[in-house]
């Protein structure tokens, strides 16, 4: 995934997505690859939108409770407490805000009992990787417009 090349503003145009709706924008990615983290920043950078990062649950907890998110993309499969786990505990956090923050899981696991038991945990979108870039910034608008929809986006599951 080339930030560069899978970012093409006019191909989300054509899309008719509303790139203002990333005006003054807070997403948190979660992932233990660095370079899926570089990459996801890159991309939604170029739209002026602020990124935090994570590279476990536990210091994706630490960043939802003092930071406002609008937005937390992470993976599932990470070394020690994993993707399932961070969305039990922003369930247990006291602000109704961060225990709602909407959700989507970009994960190389295709399986469909992954994609159900992610869904039991609260997310709202669940994408399969690869995904072009562009992907992943047309799923992010529309969950950004619309919380509380559910999306299965994967080439198999």
């Amino acid at each position: 995934m080339n930030a560069s090349n899978n970012c093409d503003k006019s191909h989300l145009e054509s899309e008719k997505i509303d790139l203002d709706i990333f005006k003054a924008v807070t997403i948190l990615v979660v992932d233990d690859d660095q370079k899926i983290l570089f990459l996801i920043t890159e991309m939604f950078a170029s739209y002026g939108i602020n990124i935090r990062t994570a590279s476990s649950a536990l210091e994706a907890v630490e960043i939802i409770e003092h930071c406002h998110l609008d937005l937390l993309i992470s993976d599932i499969t990470m070394p020690g407490e994993d993707g399932y786990w961070l969305l039990e505990k922003i369930k247990t956090l006291a602000s109704p805000q961060k225990r709602e923050i909407p959700t989507i899981i970009f994960t190389g696991i295709s399986q469909y009992k992954v994609y159900e038991k992610a869904k039991k945990c609260g997310f709202q979108t669940y994408i399969q990787k690869p995904q072009s870039g562009n992907q992943l910034i047309i799923e992010a608008a529309k969950l950004l417009k619309n919380p509380h929809s559910t999306q299965l986006v994967t080439t198999s599951v």
